[in-house]
């Protein structure tokens, strides 16, 4: 009986084929076909191949893989080997050996990560990656090494994301709507606790935080009342502003030109523009030196607030992210915050109906006073600064 094309030599291969892929393609061991309808002289195959009896009612037929690998290599059966006619139907990839190979890339992967973020003030970027979702994919294609060199150049100090890119990879597109651009902003984000961006605006705004300035959008701050030192122009156009009580808004690259600085004196910060142009309605040129970030704190912000030469006094909505601002600043500026107290929180939640707090937003602490973080977990509400433009106003009032 020839036994080439029958469903009995169909079977046995079949069964043959996921066994050699799982130990490495060693023509070794044994392997068990079942009897089907569809296989009824599978016993005569094994015989065949065994020269020894085979029990004819058994339901399952033991087959040796080597016997399987000679009795195929008779000029009667092809003259092949089990590899030979296995790889022959379908490409055989030895899986154990990928596995082996693979793990070993992964391996690789991490060691230059480790080695690219190896110095002590990238041990965040560090611990962010390790603590994210990254796939055997995302590491043997090489994305997380690349996200860890650009992470590397962080605070990129106003190189725009094309430089940041040549400068990090040697590719001026890396940074452009690609998966590593993506990958990293989701990073950026985790760093600061928040959302990962989804329009441009929040984009620009998140890599401003980093130093890294987006060229579709100009960072800018918004002041009044203040005054600024340096060149003349900027003195200039400050004190007019400052004495005419009306605002003023600076990009980041006026402040560097001009090497502006803040005169001399305390300033107080805010989040929400409307503080400000509450603050212009009714004070006017008696408006203590104000500066309003406009949400997260633009490079412009931060740039003009490391010139302060006073007392900081700094603030935020009442949600987990003004208060995670209002810590960053206490470090960065020493600043002190201003009506950002459990006390202040709970008589403004009195005030009206307030937003759940987001749910996607983490926990952040007030070490300047412990008891506000706890009042805004039990309540599980913001408070927007809006709500406090009274008190603030009056605060500003000279």
């Amino acid at each position: 009986m020839g036994w080439s094309g029958s469903n009995e030599l169909r079977a046995v291969l079949d069964r043959a084929r996921r066994h050699v892929l799982g130990n490495g393609l060693q023509v070794t061991g044994k392997i068990t076909v079942p009897v089907t309808e569809e296989t009824p002289d599978l016993y005569r195959l094994a015989l065949a191949m065994r020269r020894v009896k085979v029990d004819s009612t058994s339901t399952t037929v033991p087959i040796y893989v080597q016997s399987l690998d000679m009795w195929l290599q008779s000029p009667l059966n092809g003259g092949r080997s089990l590899l030979e006619v296995l790889d022959a139907e379908s490409p055989l990839i030895d899986r154990p050996a990928e596995r082996s190979a693979e793990k070993a890339a992964v391996g690789r992967a991490w060691e230059q990560i480790h080695t690219i973020l190896a110095a002590p003030e990238h041990q965040q970027w560090l611990e962010l990656i390790t603590a994210a979702r990254v796939t055997t994919t995302d590491l043997t294609s090489g994305r997380m090494r690349d996200v860890a060199r650009v992470l590397a150049e962080l605070p990129a100090q106003g190189a725009s994301p094309v430089e940041l890119a040549e400068h990090a990879l040697g590719d001026t597109k890396a940074l452009t709507d690609t998966p590593l651009r993506r990958r990293v902003l989701r990073l950026l984000a985790a760093a600061r606790g928040i959302d990962p961006p989804s329009t441009g605006a929040e984009r620009a705004a998140l890599w401003e935080q980093f130093g890294v300035l987006d060229s579709g959008l100009v960072s800018r701050v918004l002041t009044l009342g203040v005054r600024l030192e340096g060149h003349p122009a900027a003195v200039a156009i400050s004190g007019a502003a400052a004495d005419a009580g009306i605002h003023q808004v600076w990009t980041l690259g006026q402040l560097r030109t001009w090497a502006a600085t803040l005169a001399a004196g305390e300033v107080y910060v805010c989040e929400n523009p409307t503080v400000v142009q509450a603050a212009e309605r009714e004070l006017g040129a008696q408006c203590r030196p104000l500066v309003c970030t406009e949400g997260q704190p633009s490079e412009a912000v931060r740039k003009l607030m490391s010139t302060a030469r006073g007392t900081v006094h700094w603030r935020g909505d009442f949600d987990w992210t003004g208060l995670r601002t209002t810590g960053r600043a206490c470090a960065e500026f020493d600043a002190t915050p201003w009506l950002m107290d459990a006390a202040t929180y709970r008589e403004a939640l009195r005030r009206g109906d307030s937003e759940t707090l987001k749910a996607a937003d983490t926990r952040a602490e007030s070490p300047w006073d412990p008891e506000l973080a706890e009042a805004v977990e039990t309540s599980g509400r913001a408070v927007m600064e809006e709500r406090l433009i009274p008190e603030l106003v009056e605060c500003l009032r000279r």
